[in-house]
């Protein structure tokens, strides 16, 4: 996979949210949980597609 970085800031309440879901899903990395809630959150907006 190709990466592309970006700058992103996240509000600080987002950010402990992110690392709950981490650790309770043994996720060793922030950037890892946030590639797995995004393709989470794109999978279950199918019936919004363009």
């Amino acid at each position: 996979m190709n990466r592309v970085p970006k700058l992103i800031k996240f509000p600080k309440e987002l950010v402990q949210l992110v690392e709950d879901y981490r650790k309770q899903h043994k996720i060793r990395t922030f950037s890892g949980a946030v590639y797995d809630l995004l393709k989470k959150g794109l999978q279950g907006d199918n019936d919004n597609a363009r």
